[in-house]
């Protein structure tokens, strides 16, 4: 029971544990921030409604990123072609 149990977990949840993984890499705030939400969506009582909320203001947050690049918080400034100062002898 318990591996078939851990099968249907993993088939059904494999990009959840992907992406915690990767943003907990990468920024381990934003993985809390997730981890939060899931539990809010599994543990209250109108958890539906909070997964439904977040999944709205995701699309459009998406929504805003796609019109405006600047809204994402490591979107670099400048010029794509512009050459870092450092390390360049003078």
């Amino acid at each position: 029971m318990g591996i078939l149990h851990g099968v249907f977990c993993l088939s059904c949840c494999w990009l959840l544990f992907v992406t915690l993984f990767l943003l907990g890499i990468m920024n381990i705030a934003a993985m809390a921030t997730i981890t939060a939400l899931v539990f809010a969506e599994k543990t209250f009582p109108r958890g539906d409604r909070v997964a439904a909320a977040v999944g709205m203001a995701l699309l459009l947050y998406g929504v805003l990123v796609l019109t405006l690049p600047d809204a994402l918080p490591t979107f670099p400034t400048g010029s794509p072609t512009e050459m870092p100062m450092s390390g360049r002898a003078g």
